[in-house]
Parts: C-alpha cells; sequence; structure tokens
C-alpha cells in the first residue's frame, strides 16, 4: 500500500520539532512515514531523534527540493506532507484526514487551516466550510502535495531559497493542468510562526576586520533579502496565467461566507 511521507523541516528549534515529532510518531505505519529533517542545525539545537541531516542550512526552499527528491526517489510515497516544526497538530487524525481529501476529491495540493488571524493570508484561516475550500493558492506551512504534482514540479528553482514563490509556481502549473488546489477547515492547525527569528536562531557569518564573525539574523533583515529573490524572479520570469501583485492581493482581501448561507437560527 501506498501511503505519505511526512516530514518535520527544524532549523536550530528543536523544542518545537520533538514535540511535534512526538504527536505524530505513534500513529505511523499504514498511512504514512514521518522523519525529521534537521537543516543545518547547530549540534547543540539539533532534535533528539533525527533521521535526515545537513551540514549547511538549505534554507526552506532547498529543504524542500530535498524532499521532493526522496518521493522521486521511492514509489512507496503518493504524496508528501511538509510540515514546518512550529505548529501543533491533531496527530490522531490529521494525516488520514488530509490525504482523504486529497484523494478522494481530485486535489493536488491540500492544506489544514491555521488558526486565529492571517499571517498574513486570509485564506488560510477557517472558514467554518464543511468541504474544501478550493482555492487559487496556498501559504506552504503544512502542505501535502499529491505525488503528481511533485513529479510535475521535480525541482524549484535556486532562487526561491527561502521559500517565498514557490506557491504562484504551483499556482500557474495547476492553471495549465486544469488541477485543484484547496483548504481544509475540518483540519487545524497552530501555527507559532517566525520563531526562527524571533528566537533569533538564524546566523550568518561574515567577514569583518576583527575576522569572521557569527551574528543573528533580524527578521526585518531577512523579509527585505526574500522580498528582494521573491519579486526579482517573478519579473525575470512572469506566471503565464496570473499577475503578480492581484494573486498577492487575492491572499490580502480572500473572503468565504458560503458556509453561513443555509444555516438556520
Amino acid at each position: 500500500m501506498s501511503k505519505t511521507l511526512v516530514i518535520i523541516l527544524n532549523h536550530n528549534i528543536p523544542e518545537y520539532a520533538n514535540r511535534l515529532y512526538d504527536s505524530l510518531k505513534d500513529f505511523q505505519g499504514e498511512t504514512f512515514d514521518v522523519f525529521v529533517m534537521d537543516n543545518g542545525s547547530k549540534p547543540e539545537l539539533m532534535p533528539a531523534t533525527t533521521h535526515i541531516r545537513f551540514e549547511q542550512n538549505l534554507y526552506w526552499g532547498g529543504a524542500l527540493n530535498e524532499a521532493f527528491k526522496i518521493v522521486l526517489k521511492d514509489d512507496t510515497y503518493d504524496s508528501l506532507l511538509f510540515l514546518n516544526n512550529d505548529i501543533e497538530v491533531t496527530g490522531e487524525v490529521m494525516v488520514d484526514l488530509l490525504r482523504q481529501e486529497l484523494f478522494n476529491n481530485d486535489f493536488v495540493l491540500i492544506h489544514p487551516c491555521v488558526a486565529g488571524s492571517p499571517q498574513p493570508w486570509r485564506q488560510m484561516q477557517n472558514w467554518g466550510s464543511r468541504e474544501t475550500r478550493e482555492v487559487k493558492w496556498i501559504d506552504l506551512i503544512a502542505p501535502l502535495f499529491h505525488r503528481k504534482l511533485i513529479e510535475q514540479v521535480r525541482e524549484f528553482p535556486s532562487e526561491l531559497y527561502f521559500g517565498w514563490g514557490q506557491e504562484l509556481i504551483i499556482f500557474d502549473i495547476c492553471q495549465e493542468k486544469g488541477w485543484k488546489t484547496g483548504v481544509c477547515d475540518h483540519v487545524c492547525i497552530l501555527h507559532f510562526g517566525k520563531q526562527t527569528y524571533i528566537q533569533q536562531k538564524l546566523f550568518i557569518t561574515e567577514e569583518t576586520d576583527n575576522g569572521l564573525v557569527e551574528r543573528a539574523i533580524p527578521i526585518s533583515e531577512r523579509h527585505a533579502l526574500a522580498a528582494i529573490e521573491y519579486r526579482t524572479y517573478f519579473q525575470l520570469n512572469v506566471l503565464k496565467h496570473g499577475v503578480f501583485d492581484d494573486l498577492r492581493k487575492y491572499g490580502e482581501e480572500y473572503t468565504y461566507y458560503n458556509a453561513l448561507s443555509d444555516k438556520t437560527y
């Protein structure tokens, strides 16, 4: 029987990876395998259980490409659930509920809704739909990718190593193929968000007059760099089936009230 490969990505915040792994590991087996992928953490900041280890930080985009390679090399896996480590889930049911939606309702990419306020994209919130909401594009915090989407993408551009822009490439592919992507309001996660930066755990080594010096990268600096890479990429590689700024506006202004249309009080 084919199954889902579940990857938990860690970089220097092992307490979150440990907790997420512990919430899932006892339920793996028939329908999914769960592995912790450490993305260049300092030795003292690696999770208690680490299955895949990169010596250097490949960043989110590079790590996702490596996860895709694992799936492409192993026919056991019909899908990939790629998890940021700074989330909380209901481990008993999450993977199987997402698999059910992916394979029974003809999606190529499914995502649980994210509890609370927009972070920042409104289509990722819980809108109370009884059915998976088909959306234009998905913020990739805990995405479940169908194997056929992975086989189509194979590898994302190295310029998007920070992890901004993969969702728009997927949008373009899905528009071309007539494939659906959706958010499940009946499967919810908590996302603590940006913990690597809040805890000042992303480091860079720079040459100074006093030699090599390591410093933590502030979130404002990281976002500025990511934004430059993101916008530059789509200026040079224009989307075929959408407009960059319009798609961002879609996420900022999204609303869904269909779940209220048949309610009686």
